[in-house]
């Protein structure tokens, strides 16, 4: 009997553990990450859950990559070829990292996405700006375009590949915007995730050519992480250490872009603990449709009448991604849905979700929800109904007003009925009492 309460502080144990809820263990705070700056964005969203100094201009050295990328799978065929010009090929420093290809060459746009996202080659990347733009200085601007079309407002790019100039910037938040998009194109992540690739022999270049990822996050090394899905990394000595990583876990896919560390280790000592923050730290708030308001907006023609309905409402449940120390009930709800629409004018309602209070857990929370919209116009028949039945405005005035001339008159023939009543039953009473004054002197 002795031996089986002895067991019981480790069964209560036990039992505890088993009803704990996963993901019950999170940390209140992000970790303290000694990258000059960075953020974590969900991929499918864009919604910023971590950061620091995001939108801080840092230089970017080769992560800058992903744009020139970017341009190429959007603008031609990996199977097209391009011929390597003197500029493309002796316009970069001499020690910068290169795979020596010569002026003349010959090679597949497929071989110099692998050279210069694996191998980060700067003459690669500008092999494609050459391909893709013509010349450099025409590509550059494609790049700067393609950063403003992107909601980037930090940015300025100054040449395909990253190695240091003034005029050359961006932040942490527009790389994660660039990511993002780059994340769409299909063909992007067959570059971004690969570990090695090997590169035929060309017109210039009997033998093969082998290239290797220098992320260490994404193949077997001291900093390997297990739900790393790709990257790109970037290294000047005015840039100090960049890194652009992605990584997913049940579903749920993150952008981290760090900038301006001093040494490798901390890129991607960095990008670890910061994911596994966001992973273990933060899960989706479910608002279904049914939690969710609906509107009928009228439709209105130029002259103020109603000549239609506008039907409003989400079109599915939403879903937030918040830190796990806040609740459904910490949500704020902001419907952009006007008091009427007029024919001709765009139709745009939309539900903002914040926070009612923000604390150190989590990026400032702001996400915007398209709501469904149904049309209904009114024929004629419906219309003409409606204005008989609603009077004018002035006749709407003077109805009023005369319902409460006719209420104050009801009300005021009511008052002189109970005082006649009163006064009646006073007179009686007197009647009464002078009737048996009579009576008794009768009988006296």
């Amino acid at each position: 009997m002795k031996r089986s309460f002895a067991l019981l502080p480790a069964i209560a144990i036990l039992l505890s553990l088993l009803v704990l809820p996963a993901g019950a263990a999170y940390s209140a705070e992000p970790p303290q990450a000694v990258s000059e700056a960075y953020v974590v964005m969900d991929a499918s969203t864009g919604q910023i859950l971590i950061e620091k100094n995001m939108d801080q201009k840092e230089y970017p050295a080769s992560i800058t990559k992903i744009m020139t990328a970017i341009l190429a799978l959007e603008n031609a065929s990996l199977d097209d070829t391009h011929e390597m010009t003197y500029e493309a090929t002796h316009s970069i420093d001499y020690n910068s990292t290169h795979i020596a290809l010569t002026e003349g060459e010959v090679v597949t746009l497929r071989e110099l996405m692998y050279a210069m996202l694996l191998t980060s080659a700067n003459d690669a990347a500008n092999g494609i700006a050459e391909m893709i733009g013509g010349t450099i200085p025409d590509f550059v601007e494609m790049m700067n375009a393609k950063a403003e079309e992107l909601g980037c407002t930090g940015t300025h790019f100054a040449n395909p590949h990253g190695l240091d100039d003034e005029a050359h910037y961006t932040t942490a938040h527009d790389m994660a915007l660039i990511t993002r998009y780059a994340l769409t194109l299909p063909e992007f992540r067959e570059f971004f995730s690969r570990e090695k690739y090997t590169m035929g022999p060309t017109n210039k270049q009997p033998n093969e050519r082998y290239f290797w990822s220098q992320h260490e996050m994404l193949f077997d090394s001291d900093y390997t992480y297990p739900r790393a899905t790709g990257g790109k990394l970037g290294w000047t000595p005015i840039a100090k250490h960049t890194a652009v990583t992605t990584a997913e876990q049940d579903g749920l896919e993150l952008i981290c872009v760090v900038m301006n560390s001093t040494a490798a280790k901390e890129k991607y000592e960095d990008t670890a603990a910061l994911f596994d923050y966001c992973f273990d730290s933060f899960a989706e708030i479910v608002l279904t449709k049914q939690s969710l308001q609906g509107f009928e907006v009228p439709l209105l023609d130029d002259g103020g009448q109603q000549v239609g309905e506008v039907r409003i409402y989400p079109d599915n449940e939403v879903d937030v991604l918040v830190h796990r120390s806040y609740e459904k009930s910490d949500l704020k709800l902001e419907y952009n849905v006007p008091e009427a629409y007029h024919t001709g004018e765009e139709i745009h309602p939309t539900l903002t979700v914040t926070m009612k209070k923000e604390s150190a857990a989590m990026a400032p929370l702001s996400r915007v929800y398209d709501l469904i919209f149904e049309q209904e116009d009114y024929d004629e028949e419906t219309i003409l109904s409606m204005r008989v039945k609603e009077p004018s405005p002035f006749w709407g005035a003077f109805f009023r007003v005369l319902l409460w001339i006719l209420a104050g008159a009801a009300g005021l023939i009511l008052l002189l009925f109970l005082v006649m009543v009163v006064i009646r039953f006073i007179n009686l009473s007197r009647r009464r009492r002078r009737q048996k004054r009579r009576n008794r002197r009768l009988y006296r």
